[in-house]
């Protein structure tokens, strides 16, 4: 596998019904929340690879089960609702069900089933864990800080492989022990994705110690997305960079410009040999002595043939299997994967989800009146960005990386909502 408003009830205040449904943020499922940090804890640093003997206690297991269960509990004593229903919820969970209805009719049923239960459903799991659980600006910024200082741990790991000549294939280092970082690619990803949660939090903090922290962590970021060699790593942080120059650029024109010409310059001299010869072969296939880029161009190729030709997929982690004739692995593609899998219904589904998403950020950046919910927008909007620009070059359809994105915009929408709601009462 390419393996807030700022609320005034503190996390310290009793609950407070508003509605038959509703909670004022405060301490609703604390256990929950602080099971949700460990298992990102363990998502991003996967400890029972450092120490084995965690392996046998199942630590992610136990962590989702907890959450799970102490949300449950938290659901039932207090009569709230179970979760949130926004459209993109209500998408995912259509995306989820035809991955389920694709089981009976898959090339392999047991291969998608297993399938479904390693992975698949965990990625939702988290995702309404995620959704339902970040409901105020402490815990949303609890929450990214974990990620960026775990990214920041597997980045260091990369760099220090790259400083100790560590490589597995030509000037190609692995990244961190989990399997969302552990090889250049997935490293590269993680890193970019998590690049403009870390700028949110630079943004918003009041301590000088985490404003350095932040900066150091995105300067760690860009250099380690560039000694991975991933060249969709480098086109996904081109088009972060590109954002930013967009969004900036009505209010601080000559700071972009400079700041272009300075990063520029910066790249020349910073990039490591080889480099250039690896990002040209992006369009020139003749510079790609490993002939990868070919060989994924011809799995795009098969895969969108075999989506046309069995326009209701070919099952659940079936898109190799589909395309073994032409003697690749699968389809490094999220939209391609998808669609081969489950059908061109839930490929539609999936950009449609996408695109909900991220014109909802981008709603909020705009016009929220709320400077911590625009700046947070701002952010899951980048990262939404970065997700479906790496999406062309990553297998990941099922995995942690979208649904961690998707469950923060979605707690996105929740905190607006409510304050949206808190001004008109106050009216």
């Amino acid at each position: 596998m390419s393996k807030a408003a700022t609320w005034t009830q503190a996390e310290s205040l009793p609950l407070a019904r508003t509605s038959t449904h509703e909670i004022v943020p405060g301490t609703e499922a604390r256990l929950a929340f602080k099971a949700l940090l460990c298992l990102t804890f363990i998502i991003y640093i996967a400890p029972q690879i450092i120490f084995p003997v965690l392996q046998p206690l199942h630590l992610a297991l136990v962590s989702a089960l907890f959450a799970i269960g102490s949300y449950l509990t938290f659901v039932l004593t207090s009569g709230t609702r179970l979760t949130v229903m926004r459209p993109e919820v209500k998408l995912i969970l259509g995306i989820f069900a035809l991955a389920v209805i694709s089981i009976p009719m898959s090339e392999w049923p047991g291969g998608s089933f297993q399938f479904l239960i390693d992975q698949y459903y965990k990625s939702i799991v988290l995702f309404l864990l995620v959704a339902n659980l970040i409901t105020s600006d402490k815990r949303v910024r609890q929450l990214l800080w974990a990620i960026a200082i775990f990214t920041a741990i597997n980045g260091v790991m990369g760099f220090n492989a790259y400083l100790n000549g560590e490589f597995f294939a030509e000037n190609r280092v692995m990244g961190g022990l989990s399997g969302i970082s552990s090889n250049p690619n997935d490293l590269a990803l993680t890193l970019n994705l998590a690049l403009p949660f870390v700028w949110y939090l630079y943004k918003t903090s009041r301590s000088a110690i985490q404003r350095v922290t932040a900066v150091g962590i995105t300067i760690l970021s860009v250099l380690t997305i560039i000694i991975t060699f991933s060249r969709g790593g480098f086109v996904t942080l081109l088009a972060l960079l590109l954002w930013v120059a967009a969004i900036k650029f009505k209010e601080h024109q000559g700071r972009v410009i400079l700041g272009g010409v300075l990063l520029c310059v910066g790249l020349i001299f910073l990039t490591p040999g080889g480099y250039s010869t690896r990002i040209i072969s992006i369009v020139d296939s003749k510079q790609d002595k490993t002939g990868s880029g070919d060989e994924r161009w011809r799995s795009m190729t098969a895969a969108a043939q075999r989506s046309l030709a069995h326009p209701l997929g070919s099952g659940l982690g079936m898109n190799g299997v589909a395309i073994e004739s032409t003697g690749l692995a699968g389809v490094h593609n999220v939209y391609l994967e998808i669609a081969c899998d489950l059908g061109l219904l839930a490929v539609f589904l999936f950009i449609r989800l996408l695109w909900k998403l991220y014109a909802g950020m981008r709603r909020l950046r705009l016009s929220s009146p709320d400077r911590n919910i625009s700046a947070l927008a701002e952010a899951a909007e980048g990262s939404l960005l970065a997700f479906a620009v790496a999406a062309q070059f990553h297998p990941v359809s099922y995995h942690f990386y979208f649904y961690y994105l998707a469950g923060i915009a979605v707690a996105v929408f929740e905190m607006a909502r409510r304050y949206s709601l808190r001004i008109e009462r106050a009216k």
